[in-house]
């Protein structure tokens, strides 16, 4: 198991923030390919002093979020957890 912690410069704002979701997203998808699994954890967000006094976050860096990384126990009857989804009728227009 291994933590990956994200920070952004504080000076970036919602524009850059999605521009790092789109970076996270491509780690877990390229950790689920290498046979990892992940967990993002925006709750780490709520923790910056801290974390940052663990792990050294300058203070013109804002933690984002946290990542667990590591190796799925398909034993454990939380990661057997799947919701539901809304039918996409309910979410989803096409416009043409």
């Amino acid at each position: 198991p291994a933590a990956l912690f994200c920070t952004v410069d504080r000076r970036m704002g919602p524009p850059q923030w999605a521009d790092l979701g789109m970076y996270l997203q491509n780690v877990m998808l390229l950790a689920v390919e290498a046979g990892l699994a992940t967990c993002a954890q925006e709750c780490w967000g709520m923790y910056p002093e801290t974390v940052g006094d663990a792990i050294g976050i300058p203070p013109e860096r804002m933690l984002f979020c946290g990542m667990a990384i590591g190796f799925e126990d398909t034993e454990e009857p939380a990661n057997r957890l799947r919701s539901a989804r809304a039918p996409e009728e309910e979410w989803l227009r096409i416009h043409r």
